[in-house]
């Protein structure tokens, strides 16, 4: 038996839930850039990773972060 379960577990510690929620965000965010490069050339591809680079700052992640857990918490209520 694990010693919690991914989603909606108490016994998982907060810093590991924030953890895994932003992984999750950023994760999605690359899904996206390999889902496009197939189609983009170097040049679109360099253009692209640079306004990747703006939403991978704390001020960006931190709006998507919050609004992730506010998400999680609606669903327990």
């Amino acid at each position: 038996m694990p010693e919690y379960f991914e989603i909606f577990d108490a016994r998982k510690p907060p810093k590991q839930y924030v953890d895994d929620k932003l992984r999750q965000i950023i994760k999605e965010m690359f899904e996206v850039r390999a889902e496009l490069e197939r189609n983009m050339t170097r040049g679109e591809l360099i253009s692209f990773d640079k306004v990747l680079s703006r939403y991978l700052q704390h001020e960006r992640l931190m709006p998507k972060l919050k609004a992730a857990v506010e998400s999680d918490y609606a669903m327990l209520h």
